[in-house]
């Protein structure tokens, strides 16, 4: 149990040890609750613009803890890192398509994960004021909040990407203290695994998910298309994307604007 891994009941009680404007961590303490004995505990992040999210970018983190898993490593909890607008609205404009605020992004994001057992969303990338830390800084930043939460042993931090992001960022070498988990495509040749670099190579998503991208909600939240949404994030998000509440249309109403939504609208499952 939790209590006799941190061998204090003020781990417990008492929440200043981590930040959860931050890094929520709700589900990561009721996974750790769960366990009877710690062996090699890890999170799981990634990073990237989620323009909107979408669930092929949460089956990532899933892939990659159970890659883990048959190392021996017991995952207990992921987050989900939408980039910060300094880095997202100048690739958006660049690449002559919408981009979102990062609050709006990160809202699709938490109500896409209400039902998830593992995956949270991270805060910290998107709210540092006035710049964009990159993603090896987003790592550092998580591994700091995760020092010393469980006394009697360490949670690992792995980086999850995509082939061409691990070949560009060069990652196939390791990231030192932090590991990583690359997660292909179907057809994508990965190189080889790197264990003693702690650099591994999880399965690629299955069915339907590996299709779904940002590209194909945004247009699918133009067209109103309620059943492509819903599988794509979820229910509560597709009621975000497409049924605003008066007050959310009221905070993001240039968001709506941009994505050619509008309060209440009819919509079709076509």
């Amino acid at each position: 149990m939790l209590r006799s891994l941190v061998g204090s009941e003020m781990c417990i009680r008492d929440r200043s040890w981590m930040n959860e404007h931050a890094w929520p961590s709700g589900k990561f303490r009721q996974n750790m609750s769960t366990i009877e004995s710690p062996g090699k505990l890890a999170v799981v992040l990634t990073t990237g613009g989620m323009n909107p999210v979408h669930r092929g970018h949460v089956q990532m983190l899933h892939q990659a803890a159970d890659r883990l898993g048959r190392e021996g490593y017991t995952v207990v909890a992921g987050w989900l890192s939408p980039s910060h607008d300094a880095y997202l609205q100048p690739k958006a404009r660049h690449l002559q398509t919408i981009g979102l605020s990062a609050p709006f992004r990160l809202e699709a994001a938490r109500l896409t994960l209400t039902a998830d057992p593992l995956v949270e969303v991270g805060y910290w990338e998107a709210h540092q004021p006035g710049r964009w830390p990159d993603y090896p800084e987003v790592c550092s930043a998580l591994a700091a909040e995760l020092e010393g939460c469980v006394p009697s042993c360490e949670v690992e931090v792995f980086y999850v990407c995509g082939t061409d992001h691990a070949g560009k960022c060069g990652l196939w070498r390791g990231m030192g203290a932090v590991g990583v988990v690359v997660v292909p495509r179907e057809g994508d040749a990965p190189k080889p695994e790197s264990p003693g670099k702690r650099v591994y190579v999880a399965d690629p998503s299955p069915g339907e998910v590996a299709g779904f991208s940002s590209t194909k909600v945004r247009a699918a939240i133009k067209q109103k298309n309620k059943e492509y949404i819903e599988a794509a994030l979820s229910e509560e998000a597709t009621r975000f994307l497409l049924e605003p509440s008066p007050e959310q249309d009221q905070d993001f109403k240039h968001e709506y604007s941009k994505l050619g939504a509008a309060l209440a609208p009819s919509i079709t499952s076509d």
